[in-house]
């Protein structure tokens, strides 16, 4: 390996073995052809659909010109090429492939999840799997040898992404791979399927749960294997897509849209769709291998970049988790700073470099930390939390974030700390901290004994439904859905169809993430024979409402914090009621006409739906996936209100009175 800057006794002996590689460290485009013995590439998750014009088909064009540059011997397809596994999905692709593919290059690929998705198309011609067979003309398992390499992929037997998606196939695989190591014992043998394998690359592990345990027992008695698998759409360049154990494994992106850890971060950051990762893969004489990571966007290499200098050898190897304990602690260049910008009663801006990790390429740096206080008297209390991406797998990734913080009280003083975050969960040891004050909010009185509100005022005035939040920061818009009648100041609705609808963006939730309060007024004659009416909601896996229970005769007020529904009831008899729900961040309060009906202490923040068609607050049923209506309420609402603040019990109480009246 004379052409490579570093070889594969000196990588051993650096510290560079307890991460991902910086590129340049070998110098893969200066390869003299005499040392290579392998060149390939690998995608994953590239789901075309029937629409020759979609993104994910340019960016596997860009893919096959991108293997015409160069000599290929394969490009590899870990699954889920299409959406569905229709036939015109399957034909596209497949026509697309062969018109494209360098005639030089093999093409080697298996079934993923999402071609068992076909549902009756499917039961037509016989099954997925018999679709799949006649329009690739290739087995579901496939053994090839190339150039002396053995490269072996394993299609599901069904796409539930469960144990047993493999079960079949684990015999024939276990004689594969006896007769590859036969062949060769000191050459890697590359496997490649559509799961992860559990507990071994990025996607596969802890809350992510995108692996299944299948193929663990048979590849653990084979060191040499060199494993690909896509499924999580989780980016590649994330050195935790690298992973060995008894063998070694990497994760395979994507050409649609990345998906990202949950939990404390967010599953879809801004700018998901931009994902078009692909591995190209050097295999020299000498056995190593070598992993370049090349974004199909930007016609740029990520700086991360992988080796294996002695697939087989389980004591050399590096990309362990051992990582997790040795990794080096990020940190930020001298004279970096915060800045604080764009200050208003609600929120603020932070704009900060990105820190540096010391082990790992300069560009990469995982995450960050970013916690606010707010001063309540002679102490700080944390008021919020975030957990921004740095946008690593950006080929473009910014030299600088910015982050708006909308979450923040009027007339407050607060604190900023931003940590950096490295691959491994380790945070810097330093932070950049600033301090500022929110000025006070003219256009609401958070103080008022009847207060006005500001994200969600709904009402009939002169036989017309209206919506008319105060302070500018939330939409007016509203629609009617059915055809729900004006009485007076009531609304009507028919427990059918009838409901009113107020969309909200993303931006807008995050307003209400902290602290919420929904109040109604409504009038009902009778439960109904349903189990529930919804007569104030915006719930679809995330936010809260006001609900009958029409099993226990309750009303209930619900609210989505940490992942999971807080729910909490009270005994109501037909006629009219004023309800309020309120979400203090500690507590969740039910209200029944002025006073305290239930409580349940519980802390954290609020989550809403990622469903963007199902992004708005109804009055008279509760939101669909689809953008409809649901669980519909029969009866009459006054009022119906949100308010980005917890009310005090004194406000509710003059709400709820014949004094709130003159709001109406």
């Amino acid at each position: 390996m004379s052409s490579f800057n570093l070889n594969r006794r000196q990588f051993l002996g650096t510290s560079l073995v307890l991460a991902a590689l910086p590129r340049g460290v070998w110098a893969a485009d200066k390869v003299q052809p005499e040392d290579l013995a392998l060149r390939y590439a690998v995608v994953s998750d590239v789901h075309f659909s029937d629409n020759p014009n979609s993104d994910e088909r340019r960016r596997f064009q860009r893919a096959l010109k991108y293997l015409g540059k160069s000599h290929f011997d394969a490009l590899v397809i870990a699954g889920d090429v299409s959406n569905h596994g229709f036939a015109s999905e399957l034909t596209l692709f497949r026509d697309t492939l062969n018109d494209g593919l360098p005639k030089d290059t093999q093409a080697l690929i298996c079934m993923g999840n999402h071609e068992f998705y076909g549902g009756e198309e499917h039961v037509k011609v016989g099954g997925s799997q018999k679709l799949w067979h006649e329009i690739f003309q290739r087995p579901l398992n496939s053994h090839t040898v190339i150039n002396g390499f053995h490269f072996i992929g394993i299609s599901p037997d069904k796409g539930t992404c469960a144990a047993g998606d493999y079960a079949s196939s684990l015999d024939w695989l276990r004689e594969q791979l006896k007769v590859a190591a036969a062949d060769d014992p000191k050459r890697p043998i590359f496997v490649f399927q559509h799961y992860h394998i559990s507990e071994t690359v990025y996607g596969s592990c802890g809350i992510d749960c995108w692996g299944i345990p299948d193929l663990r027992p048979v590849l653990d008695e084979y060191p040499q294997v060199i494993n690909f698998s896509g499924h999580s759409h989780y980016p590649s360049n994330h050195p935790c897509s690298a992973w060995q154990g008894n063998f070694t494994a990497f994760g395979t992106s994507t050409l649609s849209y990345y998906e990202m850890t949950g939990g404390i971060f967010e599953k879809f950051p801004a700018g998901y769709n931009r994902a078009a990762q692909m591995y190209l893969v050097d295999v020299m004489k000498d056995g190593s291998v070598h992993l370049k990571i090349y974004d199909l966007l930007t016609e740029s290499f990520f700086e991360t970049e992988y080796l294996v200098a002695e697939p087989g050898n389980i004591g050399k190897y590096v990309y362990t988790n051992k990582r997790y304990e040795t990794s080096d602690e990020p940190r930020w260049t001298d004279g970096a700073t915060l800045a604080v910008s764009d200050v208003n009663p609600y929120g603020a801006r932070f704009t900060f470099p990105q820190a540096v990790d010391p082990q790992l390429p300069k560009t990469f740096v995982g995450s960050y930390q970013i916690c606010v206080e707010h001063r309540v008297g002679d102490r700080w209390e944390l008021c919020f939390e975030a957990n921004p991406w740095s946008q690593f797998y950006f080929g473009d990734m910014p030299s600088d974030l910015s982050f708006e913080c909308t979450e923040l009280v009027p007339d407050g003083e607060y604190r900023v700390g931003i940590r950096a975050r490295n691959a491994f969960g380790k945070f810097s040891a330093n932070s950049l901290t600033a301090s500022f004050q929110t000025p006070k909010d003219a256009a609401v009185d958070r103080t008022a004994a009847l207060p006005v509100a500001d994200v969600l005022s709904f009402a009939v005035v002169n036989g017309a439904f209206q919506n008319t939040p105060v302070g500018g920061r939330f939409s007016t818009a509203m629609e009617t859905v059915g055809s729900p009648k004006a009485d007076g100041d009531w609304a009507v609705f028919d427990g059918k169809q009838d409901f009113c609808r107020v969309k909200f963006t993303e931006q807008e939730y995050k307003r209400l993430r902290r602290r919420i309060t929904l109040g109604v007024r409504f009038q009902f004659d009778a439960f109904d024979d349903t189990a529930c009416s919804t007569v104030f909601a915006n719930t679809e896996g995330g936010g809260s409402c006001i609900e009958l229970n029409n099993k226990t005769k309750q009303v209930e007020f619900w609210c989505h914090v940490l992942g999971n529904y807080v729910r909490i009831g009270a005994s109501i008899a037909p006629g009219t009621h004023t309800v309020f729900g309120v979400y203090d961040g500690n507590s969740a309060v039910l209200y029944v006409d002025g006073s305290e009906a239930a409580r349940q202490q519980i802390s954290g923040v609020m989550t809403f739906t990622n469903c963007a068609s199902a992004r708005a607050f109804c009055i008279g049923a509760d939101i669909a996936p689809n953008y409809a209506g649901d669980t519909f309420f029969k009866g009459k609402v006054q009022f119906a209100r949100v308010y980005s603040w917890d009310l005090t019990a004194a406000q509710v109480k003059n709400l709820s009175s014949d004094a709130e009246d003159s709001l109406v």
